[in-house]
């Protein structure tokens, strides 16, 4: 059993204290990442709640062997996750051994069940419904009745302030079961209950653009790539490519790339000791040659110099 609950204001810190899961996260916003954290579980049952105050490209994939489902903890907020357009009657899917893929904004805050199928599809036996993959139907996404994921989202605010509250015994066995039963039977209620499909939106042809924008990007991460060079990769128009990143990002194509090199730059100082490198080496590493602006650029998105990463 383990118990974890955190604040944080580092976002490489608070991906490798996620128990499980194999995240990475960027941060295309400007100003110092601040969050909390807290997970509660065991190697077959995993209650998360995750609150991130600032716009985030989130990457990576969830717990390997569970099925993991995911719920705004504000019913007021949306992100985009997989090309769908999450709302708050909606509940998500993690898909299993698959990318997930999402911008969320200086509001996110999520609750994430994970779950064995062995353990849902027991209680599914006992309900008489058919087992979570029937359930399921392939789908990733599902529009719910509201009264019902209201229902869900309200015990597990409850669960979370009892985890949080300092009273609460965290060893105790009886404590996880109940919370674990809950979840499982709340989960099925849901399926098995009045439910809509949500597909993902259409892809367009500045969705296909910008897929492939990203992907040259990311291949070329130490790079200065030029517009010209990704619009050629995505056979479009520099207009049609500045509206897809605006669009998605609220970024420019050329704001994105910076961002995109800042952030593996950060990356790279965060793993590495000080008196093993230099700024100016990992800078130029990653097609920064003007420290002065480097340096700048650098402190306006995580609030921090590179000197100051480099040394926590």
């Amino acid at each position: 059993m383990f118990f974890l609950h955190q604040h944080l204001d580092d976002f490489d810190e608070f991906c490798h204290n996620v128990r499980a899961w194999d995240l990475d996260y960027r941060q295309i916003e400007r100003g110092r990442f601040n969050s909390e954290l807290l997970i509660y579980g065991n190697h077959q049952t995993q209650f998360t709640h995750a609150r991130i105050g600032r716009k985030m490209l989130q990457r990576g994939t969830s717990p390997e062997g569970l099925i993991s489902f995911g719920i705004l903890a504000d019913p007021g907020i949306q992100i985009n996750w997989r090309n769908i357009d999450i709302s708050g009657d909606m509940m998500f899917v993690f898909p299993e051994n698959g990318e997930l893929n999402s911008i969320t904004h200086a509001d996110f805050n999520v609750y994430v069940i994970s779950l064995s199928e062995d353990q849902i599809n027991k209680e599914c036996e006992l309900s008489q419904v058919p087992d979570i993959r029937t359930l399921l139907d392939n789908n990733e996404v599902v529009r719910c009745q509201s009264g019902a994921i209201q229902e869900l989202r309200s015990w597990l605010k409850d669960i979370k302030a009892t985890l949080a509250s300092p009273s609460t015994s965290l060893s105790d066995a009886v404590l996880l079961s109940h919370i674990e039963h809950g979840m499982i039977t709340r989960i099925i209620s849901l399926l098995a209950g009045q439910h809509e499909s949500v597909k993902k939106n259409r892809l367009r042809k500045r969705d296909l653009a910008l897929y492939a924008a990203e992907s040259i990007i990311a291949e070329n991460s130490s790079e200065v790539i030029t517009i010209s060079e990704l619009c050629e990769a995505a056979n479009v128009s520099e207009r049609t490519l500045e509206y897809a990143f605006l669009e998605r990002y609220g970024l420019t194509p050329k704001a994105y790339t910076t961002m995109y090199r800042l952030n593996n730059v950060r990356k790279q100082l965060r793993q590495s000791a000080p008196d093993e490198l230099h700024v100016y080496d990992v800078a130029r590493q990653h097609g920064f040659w003007h420290m002065g602006k480097f340096s700048n650029d650098y402190k306006m998105l995580f609030s921090e110099l590179p000197s100051q990463t480099l040394r926590r």
